[in-house]
């Protein structure tokens, strides 16, 4: 299997972040294809993977169709075969290299965006092609505050204080594995707020120059698999989502605020002498 160099673009954060709207911002500039969540491609729902150009399941689309009958003739794997979570390194690499290949040469186009957000990917992929020309790797961290973020977990209904403090543990965690990567860090706040700056810097971090195309986004092709609803849309106005300023109560916002402190300060030392509180009400073990 040739060897072509791929640019892909990862973007890892916690769900209902604004991966969706970051990956299209990138996605539309001339030289970049958004490619939604790879990793959902084995999911056995078909629902759960539909696509953005013809919402149709991946093996039913004119486009990703195409990506399959191109696996199958280098692999011999189907969508439905592939790993993609990093089970087992040495198919997970000849895998993924594959459908990359597969991507670049159908789309012609070789910089790509996988917005699967899950880490325990982005660090296989690292580890996979850390020693390879094959693929080279950058990965974005795109972070919402926690408002936003445990406002939609309560609504999946999840236990608010669970949900604060796993908050807390995958920020830190995501921060400490992120260190051997080539990584920046995102604020879903800042990109919603100034789309234009914060897309700028972005765009200088990947080696890119932003194009005007991308502040309309709407009017490109994308074939993002899987990925928040507002992907079908058609307005290119970006709006800060601020639905938790009345969807929470005043004492959410009080105990959001105070279990998410360490995150909010970005002391991890913090988290150590807090978590007891946050996650089992123990505030006493905060004075051992």
């Amino acid at each position: 299997m040739k060897e072509a160099l791929i640019r892909l673009i990862y973007i890892t954060s916690r769900g209902h972040s604004g991966s969706t709207l970051l990956s299209q911002l990138i996605g539309s500039h001339s030289r970049v294809l958004c490619l939604g969540e790879i990793k959902m491609l084995t999911n056995a729902d078909p629902h759960r993977k539909l696509c953005s150009c013809h919402r149709l399941p991946p093996e039913m689309c004119p486009f990703w169709s195409v990506i399959q009958d191109r696996l199958i003739d280098a692999i011999g794997q189907t969508f439905m075969q592939l790993d993609l979570s990093g089970d087992d390194p040495s198919k997970f690499r000849r895998d993924n290299l594959a459908l990359l290949q597969a991507v670049a040469s159908v789309s012609d186009c070789s910089i790509l965006v996988d917005s699967s957000k899950s880490i325990q990917r982005a660090m296989a992929l690292q580890q996979a092609f850390s020693n390879t020309s094959a693929l080279n790797l950058s990965i974005l961290h795109l972070h919402r505050g926690p408002l936003g973020s445990l406002n939609s977990a309560l609504k999946k209904g999840d236990d608010l204080r669970q949900a604060a403090y796993n908050y807390n543990l995958m920020f830190f965690r995501t921060q400490e594995q992120l260190k051997v990567c080539r990584s920046m860090f995102v604020s879903y706040e800042r990109l919603a707020t100034r789309p234009r700056q914060q897309l700028r810097k972005i765009m200088e971090y990947l080696g890119l120059s932003l194009e005007d195309s991308q502040l309309t986004w709407r009017a490109g092709v994308h074939r993002d698999i899987h990925g928040n609803v507002m992907r079908f849309g058609t307005s290119d106005r970006i709006r800060l989502d601020r639905k938790w300023l009345w969807q929470l109560s005043w004492r959410q916002m009080l105990l959001i605020s105070a279990w998410t402190l360490p995150v909010r300060l970005r002391r991890q030392s913090l988290l150590q002498r807090m978590r007891k509180w946050i996650k089992f009400g123990d505030w006493q073990s905060m004075f051992e």
